[in-house]
């Protein structure tokens, strides 16, 4: 395979598949607690859905969800996360290491499971990717009929909502930003390896630019 990107540009390719959309919208949730109860049993967590049973001993409070609050010590949470994740990376780069072919995770599984396993896993990943990109999508297009409606340029919701959700129908006709963004992203995928890395690149400045700021911004106004 020939080599097109630099150390500079596979770093911020890990950096931009690290760094998503969570941190940007489930941290404040993360450190001051959320609490919602399900409409039905078919919308809750399994996990959660027995842990509120052997909780309570019946029915009473199953549906109820959430997560305690980490306050301050949210911050101890990314790094008892980061130490977990570290160890699925190092497994990773193990098999990279034994493994020098692309393919990811179906190539592992190919040269050490059998075919039938790594067919299994690769359709995993492409299932796995299109659901991942939809909800992307789909949180893409609320962020941005929000920040239209902001500068008074509203969007008719029947043209730019998810068509389901929550397990219903909306009434909307189809996510045009979703698509547009979608559509957008996969023609500079067609251009090449090195657009999207330059294109990735821009992004994770962006990104980062954002954190530091708002740790640089809110270290400013702690009050100990």
């Amino acid at each position: 395979m020939k080599k097109t990107l630099g150390p500079w540009s596979l770093t911020a390719l890990g950096i931009g598949a690290i760094i998503g959309s969570g941190i940007f919208v489930l941290t404040g949730t993360a450190a001051a607690g959320e609490y919602f109860q399900a409409p039905s049993i078919l919308h809750a967590q399994v996990l959660d859905l027995l842990l509120n049973y052997l909780r309570h001993g019946g029915s009473a409070g199953v549906l109820m969800h959430g997560r305690p609050p980490a306050g301050p010590a949210i911050a101890i949470s990314f790094l008892l996360v980061a130490i977990a994740c570290s160890f699925a990376g190092l497994c990773y780069a193990e098999l990279a290491s034994m493994i020098p072919i692309a393919g990811s995770a179906y190539t592992y599984s190919y040269a050490t499971l059998g075919e039938i396993f790594a067919w299994i896993i690769g359709w995993d990943l492409i299932l796995e990717y299109a659901v991942s990109n939809v909800a992307v999508a789909v949180g893409f297009s609320g962020y941005a009929k929000a920040q239209l409606a902001a500068f008074g340029l509203g969007l008719p919701d029947r043209w730019a909502s998810p068509v389901w959700a929550s397990g219903q129908w909306t009434g909307a006709y189809f996510n045009v930003p979703g698509f547009l963004i979608v559509f957008i992203l996969s023609l500079l995928l067609v251009r090449g390896v090195r657009e999207s890395a330059e294109a990735n690149n821009v992004m994770v400045a962006i990104k980062i630019g954002a954190i530091l700021t708002f740790l640089v911004v809110g270290g400013m106004l702690v009050n100990p």
